[in-house]
């Protein structure tokens, strides 16, 4: 029973390793999300100016079975998102702090 629990947390922080998302996943996730409902303007916008934005503005702290990214907006806030197993989550008091913002 021991070898199979540890099997499987073995086999798990595997999984969540080689899923473990890259800082150009995020920059990518974050432009797919501001594109979202929006005419190509906007998207063109967003390619040009806000993903570079992204990229250069976010720290990556890993920690090998997933991802802290912190990006800094323009009016000295942060975004903290959570990289792991090919997705990104954001908590809810961040999507009010982007609410805020526009």
């Amino acid at each position: 029973m021991k070898k199979a629990i540890f099997g499987i947390i073995i086999s798990v922080a595997v999984i969540m390793f080689l899923t473990n998302p890259s800082q150009a996943d995020y920059s990518s996730w974050v432009g797919k999300q501001l594109k979202k409902d929006q005419n190509a303007l906007i998207e063109l916008g967003v390619d040009l100016a806000v993903v570079p934005y992204v990229r250069d503005q976010t720290s990556r702290t890993e920690a090998y079975v997933f991802s802290i990214y912190r990006t800094k907006l323009w009016n000295d806030k942060e975004i903290v998102v959570i990289g792991m197993f090919d997705s990104f989550y954001i908590n809810k008091k961040n999507i009010e702090k982007i609410k805020k913002i526009e």
